[in-house]
């Protein structure tokens, strides 16, 4: 079989080359990258260019804060009819909940709002992985007016995906929100 750009030769990987493969795929994210954490360093650190499990980790969980933290601009931009700004980073973030009660809020609404912002804009989350689950208890109650949820997921790393499982606060006098790792 001869080579041609719609065949091209196969080559061989050792084993070498797949762990270099796979070490280039762990790379931070892009912000992360343009992001020096040592300025007064000329040249980065070996280790600076690849990121680790933990490092991995504490960005996915500083990007899903910062989503579930940002507004989106469905109130301020008429969008029917535009899917493909619906999903843009114009309308990046979450609807706006802060100024609700905790007893007149529709749970699945919130839940499928959170599950369709993450899924939109944070793409190392493998989708058919996610569930957010709302949890439903009488020390509700207790935290005035702080909606409780649990957000458990697969996101994509080499060799193999790795396990989330957040706790998450909402406070609906303010609109923040707060996340703990459950998993270390």
């Amino acid at each position: 079989m001869r080579p041609s750009p719609l065949n091209p030769m196969p080559t061989l990987r050792t084993r070498q080359n797949q762990a270099t493969a796979a070490k280039d795929r762990l790379q931070p994210a892009l912000l992360d990258r343009l992001t020096d954490h040592e300025p007064h360093l000329r040249t980065e650190r070996p280790d600076a260019v690849f990121v680790n499990e933990s490092r991995l980790r504490e960005a996915l969980l500083r990007d899903l804060g910062w989503l579930l933290n940002a507004r989106d601009a469905w109130d301020h931009v008429e969008m029917e009819g535009l899917e493909h700004v619906q999903r843009s980073v114009i309308n990046y973030g979450m609807p706006p909940l802060a100024g609700q009660l905790l007893s007149e809020l529709d749970w699945s609404h919130v839940e499928r709002s959170i599950r369709e912002s993450i899924l939109a804009f944070e793409p190392r989350i493998l989708p058919k992985t996610l569930a957010v689950t709302l949890l439903a208890s009488t020390e509700q109650l207790n935290h005035h007016n702080t909606l409780q949820f649990e957000i458990r997921c697969q996101f994509w790393s080499m060799p193999y995906p790795l396990e989330l499982l957040l706790k998450t606060s909402l406070d609906l006098e303010t609109g923040q929100v707060s996340l703990q790792n459950l998993r270390a």
